[in-house]
């Protein structure tokens, strides 16, 4: 069975308070290509970790989790430069074009991110199987990763089910009388997992993506560069909301 895995985690939050708020993270086509990243990657965590620890006299084996908040540039740009290897995406939300009554209820921000991820996810997979990736006439295994933190904070609503509906058997928005057509035409299965991100070196790789795509938007607003531009230099698919 074909597999592509999706591994994903947040910078920023759905708020007025921030720009934007941003989705990233590493894609994969096969079991064997995930576990590639994860041997390289864990070699140069293992390298450099322990310079980070605050305990390096009386070991406890317990070593601080590499995040892209807490390591050096010249540490971080090594393991993005392995990173870069890879398929990156990203999803990056302009939070002030949310409507206020979506930020402001709990479960209504939980519902759009929701479909936020959905509709990344479903774009991602569409883009390789325009790129002759994946056979949409094959079965499919989808595997996504998310941290479990970010899960928490949002309250998610359905996340499996909703992409099991719109991969194989498609939308219909009778609000606005649209139809958004499946894209998968045989077999699917779809697992999701919450993954706690200081076991799981894929979350982590996610947190560095997610913070380095949410820098460069912030900026190159700042500088007022264009930003399609300098996130094409970095992330092979994105797509901005809303």
């Amino acid at each position: 069975m074909q597999s592509i895995y999706i591994n994903l985690d947040d910078s920023g939050k759905l708020s007025k308070k921030e720009i934007i708020s941003v989705y990233g993270g590493l894609v994969f086509l096969s079991k064997k290509e995930k576990d590639k990243f994860i041997t390289q990657y864990r070699s140069i965590i293992n390298d450099i970790k322990c310079k980070y620890c605050k305990n390096k006299d009386l070991c406890n084996k317990k070593c601080p989790e590499i995040k892209n908040t807490n390591i050096k540039n010249s540490d971080k740009r090594r393991i993005m430069n392995y990173i870069k290897k890879y398929f990156i995406v990203g999803l990056v939300i302009s939070n002030r074009n949310v409507y206020n009554h979506i930020i402001e209820n709990k479960a209504a921000k939980g519902r759009f991110l929701d479909y936020s991820l959905r509709r990344m996810i479903k774009e991602v997979i569409n883009n390789q199987i325009t790129n002759n990736k994946i056979d949409s006439k094959e079965p499919l295994k989808v595997i996504i990763n998310i941290d479990e933190q970010t899960t928490k904070s949002n309250g998610y609503y359905n996340l499996h089910d909703g992409l099991v509906e719109e991969l194989k058997y498609g939308i219909s928005n009778f609000n606005y009388s649209c139809t958004y057509n499946p894209i998968v035409f045989n077999d699917l299965d779809v697992k999701v997992t919450y993954q706690d991100s200081g076991k799981s070196y894929l979350v982590q790789a996610a947190d560095l993506v997610s913070g380095t795509i949410r820098r460069i938007i912030l900026n190159a607003l700042e500088e007022k560069q264009d930003i399609n531009n300098i996130l094409n230099k970095f992330v092979n698919y994105k797509i901005i909301l809303p």
